[in-house]
């Protein structure tokens, strides 16, 4: 019974974080166009895919898939898998860094986190990235297909909390860790980095 209020609490506190979180980010929770100013694509890419980025939410994450192969079927499905991948990378990062902080800020146990971090990275590798879509995908000249998968903001946070209500639940020495306020902070700081390409 005690485990079951435990459980509820904590559900009850993820779930107004994440309203509060939708609530702070205005356009990106509805899926309102950004001006994607300071965002830098690494590598040579096409017009189209700059463009694409551009019109995306600051604060979405946005992964860039390409690829080759022997059918534009084939290029499509394994461009769009890697795009996500890479949103799948940002998210296991943001994690890794709301792990870092807060045990450099609490007296928790190395282990505990360690745990807990591990928990969570398992459960966003598994993750379909519901809320996660294509934006914009062509071919360029070269015959290489190009996709480009934006996820807002509340989308991501939204795994990132079901994640961690798992691993509090395995790893009960986390329970005092406040998901929403890390997670903000590297939202701000991922918004300014350069996007990766993948492509192999």
């Amino acid at each position: 019974m005690m485990k079951r209020l435990k459980l509820m609490g904590i559900l009850a506190c993820a779930a107004l974080a994440l309203l509060a979180g939708c609530a702070s980010t205005g356009g990106a929770a509805t899926g309102g166009g950004g001006s994607g100013r300071g965002r830098n694509i690494r590598g040579n890419t096409p017009q189209f895919v700059k463009d694409a980025v551009k019109n995306q939410p600051e604060d979405a994450l946005v992964g860039i898939g390409t690829a080759r192969l022997n059918s534009v079927s084939q290029s499509r499905v394994t461009a769009a898998t890697r795009g996500r991948a890479e949103i799948s990378r940002q998210l296991i990062t943001i994690v890794e860094d709301m792990v870092r902080d807060y045990t450099a800020s609490s007296e928790v146990n190395p282990e505990a986190a360690l745990a807990y971090q591990s928990n969570i990275t398992l459960a966003l590798s598994r993750s379909a990235l519901q809320g996660s879509r294509v934006v914009e995908e062509d071919q360029d000249e070269t015959g290489a297909y190009w996709v480009v998968v934006m996820m807002p903001r509340n989308a991501a946070a939204q795994e990132v909390n079901q994640a961690a209500a798992a691993a509090k639940l395995a790893v009960p020495a986390m329970a005092a860790m406040n998901e929403q306020e890390l997670m903000n902070r590297q939202f701000e700081r991922l918004s300014g980095q350069e996007i990766q390409v993948q492509s192999n």
